[in-house]
């Protein structure tokens, strides 16, 4: 029996360091804490998030959506940026048909022109298509299905309580028509080695998103095993069908948290190849604010897609790049400005290299002769 918990919280909005260069959020909120959803290889078991009892005990925020209103309506520093239900629980496990945590937190995005992005393993989503569609009028609202495997035997082994892996696809072909200004795709993430990383498997789900009209497909070659969340999952592999990949996994992964190099570059090459063949997108497109962060995020975006690209066909990260990208966007002025005063040497970062790459996209921007305050009148 699952026990349900109603508990108050001083604060509702987590803002990140850095917006997340995959899911480009800069805020996380969790409506709930805890999952029933159950998968069984779920990261939120691990030590860090404090969960004693995953799946069996969810905590309800029975004041989140009042906090949150407050937190952005009362703050003097936070700007509109992408919020991310959900992180430790699915922001549409089955308790939100009845306790509407989410759909009220949407209200409250939309109150303040914020923008969305929501992962999630329920086709329940569905039911705040209204809410969502108008987000995507005013701002930026994007919604990624996690999918693995769309052998359903596998998926009940692995998420037991999430809408089946089909109709996470029907859902996406759903949401595009009645939504298309949604950004809408999959999640494929992660992957499990063994189980999940088969060429057939890979190009099925590239495949039938494609079909539905995903505009994305992100994925992860690397399932994270670490503290109690590897204990639970080698638990429950051994108590399935599945338990056969117990022994190579281990093997694999040799008492690290992460898969080797050489297997997830593999992996991404496979990948690749597929989203190449059926013209699937590997990224999502970011959502872009009008103010002085304009150009910072377009370009924090191209040097991060670009780092993320060269590192899925190389297997190496250009941490240089990276970071380049990540410390673009917490600029406190336009680099639309720096680079007018001939400054960009002094970012976090930026090479010659970069400064060379990012440059013709700032001269060719419409921007660039763009006049500032009183000027726009002489």
């Amino acid at each position: 029996m699952v026990k349900y918990i109603y508990k108050k919280y001083k604060s509702a909005l987590n803002k990140l360091k850095f917006p997340d260069p995959w899911f480009w959020a800069r805020y996380t909120i969790n409506p709930y804490s805890g999952c029933t959803h159950a998968c069984i290889y779920c990261d939120a078991r691990s030590q860090r998030y404090y969960l004693e009892d995953f799946e069996n005990e969810i905590i309800i925020k029975e004041n989140i959506v009042k906090k949150l209103d407050q937190t952005i309506s009362r703050s003097r520093t936070l700007l509109p940026d992408v919020i991310g239900p959900g992180g430790v629980c699915d922001a549409y496990q089955p308790i939100e048909e009845k306790i509407e945590n989410t759909r009220n937190i949407l209200k409250i995005v939309i109150k303040h022109n914020y923008p969305v992005n929501i992962a999630t393993k329920n086709r329940l989503i569905i039911r705040d298509i209204d809410i969502l569609k108008k987000i995507a009028e005013n701002t930026w609202s994007t919604i990624g299905f996690s999918i693995t495997t769309l052998d359903e035997e596998i998926a009940s082994i692995l998420e037991p309580f999430s809408t089946l892996p089909k109709e996470r696809i029907t859902a996406i072909k759903e949401i595009k028509q009645k939504a298309p200004k949604i950004q809408v795709g999959t999640y494929f993430i992660p992957n499990i080695p063994f189980v999940c990383d088969s060429d057939d498997n890979i190009e099925r789900i590239i495949k039938e998103s494609k079909d539905a009209g995903a505009d994305f497909i992100v994925f992860s070659p690397s399932l994270t095993i670490r503290d109690l969340q590897k204990v639970y999952f080698i638990k429950k592999l051994n108590n399935s069908k599945l338990k056969i990949i117990v022994e190579p996994l281990l093997k694999l992964y040799n008492k690290n948290n992460y898969a080797p190099f050489e297997y997830t570059k593999k992996l991404n090459k496979t990948f690749l190849k597929y989203c190449e063949k059926y013209k699937l997108p590997i990224r999502i497109k970011r959502w872009i604010p009008l103010d002085y962060r304009k150009w910072n995020y377009k370009i924090a975006e191209l040097l991060l897609n670009k780092e993320y690209m060269e590192s899925m066909k190389s297997g190496r990260r250009n941490k240089s790049m990276m970071w380049a990208g990540l410390y673009l966007n917490n600029l406190k002025e336009s680099i639309m400005e720096i680079y007018k005063r001939g400054e960009l040497g002094k970012l976090t970062n930026f090479s010659k290299s970069i400064i060379d790459y990012v440059s013709p996209y700032l001269e060719k921007s419409k921007d660039f002769n763009q006049k500032k305050g009183i000027d726009r009148f002489i």
